[in-house]
């Protein structure tokens, strides 16, 4: 594995690591995380050239003082694919990140092979999340919590229950990778801007490229109706929902979500990628 800083057209250092041969596949974070997110998706490196990076304002990235918008993000994105001279990929989004992967998609689509969209929605005319997604994620910080222990509480709504209550080492193993990496709030926030301004609902249907859209039936973040809603609008899609997964449907159910992921990069490049408007269950 080689990583490094790829400097972008605004001086932004965003940070990489490359591993792996074969078909690019390039990884995007969601809203406030880094890197770690990834922890079961390295394998895949096995498989293809794994790109992962972070997003401005997030986890070795630098973070510029001011709201960001999806331009910049795009904009990162395709910096970065041109300086590790790479002219096509598979571009993996996950939450935050899938609404990055679809808007570079949708301006540079000579330039994806193929978008998969973790756990994602198309922005303000979204369905909105959970009552209790809405209340842990907009609470204030509480004194009497030290940060692991806000970390735990904050995560809970990112899994499904039952994965929570009894996966509890494995989220707690997942925390405390979390905790190497220093968490900035006005940063958080910088990121947050551009995605309570991103309006994408209108623009699925010029998505063309080959489209796999996956959720979780009990991700309370992102409401996975709006999944059904992607996969009916963006014409050359199909929909997986993985049974009793959450938001981090990529840790849940890692081996399955890594299997389907390479099957359809397969797929793609053997030309017998099928488009689906029922989608499937497992």
């Amino acid at each position: 594995m080689r990583s490094g800083y790829a400097i972008t057209r605004d001086g932004t250092s965003i940070y990489y690591e490359v591993d792996g041969e074969g078909e690019p596949l390039i990884l995007i974070e969601g809203l406030g995380y880094a890197n770690w997110m990834w922890i079961k998706q390295r394998t895949l490196a096995n498989y293809v050239k794994l790109i992962i990076y972070d997003n401005r304002g997030a986890g070795l990235s630098s973070r510029p003082d001011k709201p960001y918008t999806m331009d910049d993000f795009s904009n990162d994105l395709e910096d970065l694919m041109n300086y590790l001279s790479i002219d096509k990929a598979f571009i993996w989004g996950v939450s935050m990140g899938g609404m990055i992967a679809m808007y570079f998609a949708y301006k540079n689509p000579g330039r994806v092979k193929g978008l998969i969209l973790g756990e994602t929605n198309f922005g303000i005319k979204s369905l909105p999340p959970s009552k209790e997604a809405l209340e842990v994620l907009l609470q204030p910080p509480n004194p009497n919590l030290d940060r692991r222990q806000m970390l735990i509480e904050r995560m809970k709504v990112a899994f499904s229950r039952s994965f929570f209550e009894m996966h509890r080492d494995e989220v707690e193993r997942i925390v405390d990778l979390r905790m190497r990496f220093e968490e900035d709030p006005k940063a958080y926030n910088n990121q947050l801007a551009a995605v309570l301004t991103f309006d994408f609902k209108d623009k699925l249907p010029v998505i063309t490229v080959p489209t796999f859209i996956v959720t979780g039936d009990e991700d309370y973040v992102v409401n996975p109706e709006n999944s059904h809603i992607m996969n009916q609008l963006i014409p050359n899609s199909k929909l997986v929902i993985l049974r009793g997964a959450g938001h981090l449907a990529i840790i849940e159910r890692a081996d399955d979500y890594n299997r389907l992921v390479l099957n359809f990069i397969n797929e793609v490049i053997n030309g017998t990628f099928k488009p689906s408007k029922e989608p499937m269950v497992i």
